[in-house]
């Protein structure tokens, strides 16, 4: 039974791995991915369907970008309130050998509201794909094979309801101008006739 499953992942990961390149193939960022959250469940993108998406590429031992961006994001979703229920926060990392599930819940129980994925060597590929974003990993100075870095997209993706890509904003942004660009997507102005 269990082999059944892994079986049904695998193939599931290649048609969404597969779904999305097809249509990044024609310059488009999908948004999609299958990957495991800090419990341990399977999610797709799917999952977080009528809610618009803030999404991060990064890892837990990254010094100084990844834990910068996740503290903007807290800041962002206290700038947004209420709507921060309307709001879907994720870090997907790119370091799933060390980022394993409950060393993601453990990393962000500091940072309330942002959901943690990660998965498989291919899952975070193809996630990576679909998004175009990038990540290389080094190898260690050191000479310790667990003292590895990795280079990787440093921006805030935001996605619509649908997983659609709305924009793209730098690492750096100030919260409060994230959460007037999400405001916007949550409350778009009426065009006049």
């Amino acid at each position: 039974m269990r082999m059944w499953k892994r079986l049904a992942l695998v193939v599931l990961t290649l048609l969404i791995g597969l779904h999305g390149a097809a249509r990044a193939a024609d310059g488009e960022l999908t948004g999609r991915f299958l990957l495991v959250d800090t419990e341990g469940r399977t999610v797709t993108d799917e999952a977080y369907r009528g809610k618009i998406r803030l999404v991060v590429f990064g890892y837990t031992y990254c010094p100084d970008i990844c834990p910068t961006i996740l503290n903007t994001l807290s800041v962002v979703l206290d700038h947004l309130g209420q709507d921060r229920t309307k709001v879907a926060t994720m870090f997907i990392s790119v370091d799933p050998a060390r980022d394993t599930p409950l060393h993601l819940k453990d990393y962000l129980a500091a940072f309330p509201g942002i959901i943690g994925l990660t998965g498989s060597e291919e899952q975070v590929a193809a996630a990576a794909r679909n998004f175009k974003a990038r990540y290389v990993r080094n190898p260690a100075e050191d000479g310790d094979p667990a003292h590895y870095s990795v280079d990787h997209t440093a921006s805030i993706y935001i996605m619509d309801r649908e997983g659609n890509f709305l924009a793209r904003m730098p690492h750096a942004s100030f919260p409060d101008r994230v959460a007037e660009r999400v405001r916007s997507y949550l409350y778009p102005r009426k065009q006049e006739e």
